[in-house]
Order: C-alpha cells, then structure tokens, then sequence
C-alpha cells in the first residue's frame, strides 16, 4: 500500500495538533535514514523532552505518511 505524501507544512500540523500544545513550534526535515524527521524550534518548558514526544509521534506518523518534497 502506498503512502499519502505530505507537506513539510501539513507534516508538522498535524504533530502540533496530536502534541496540542501552545507555543510549540517545529519544523520537518528531510532524512536519508527514516524519510523525514522532526525538529522542534520552540517549545514552552522543556525543549528535549518535546523533541522526543514529536520523535514518537513521528515515529508512528512514517508508516502512513512520506514527505512529499
């Protein structure tokens, strides 16, 4: 089964939304290894541990979703 390829834009609204917290800020980046990978810009609080919670849900997000580029 294919997959639906997705913006940098979309990508990363749709972390936001499952993270749903204000002030977040990230952006998507192309990766050789996975495909695409998150990198969080700005977050209120704790930076690292945003970082990891978008890497999970990006982790999970891959199997249905390619950057479209």
């Amino acid at each position: 089964m294919a997959k639906e390829r997705k913006s940098i834009r979309e990508l990363s609204e749709m972390i936001s939304g499952v993270v749903g917290v204000p002030g977040l800020s990230l952006t998507i980046r192309p990766d050789h290894a996975y495909g695409w990978q998150p990198v969080v810009l700005s977050a209120p609080g704790n930076p690292i541990g945003f970082q990891r919670r978008v890497e999970e849900i990006a982790h999970r997000m891959r199997m249905q979703y390619d950057l479209a580029i």
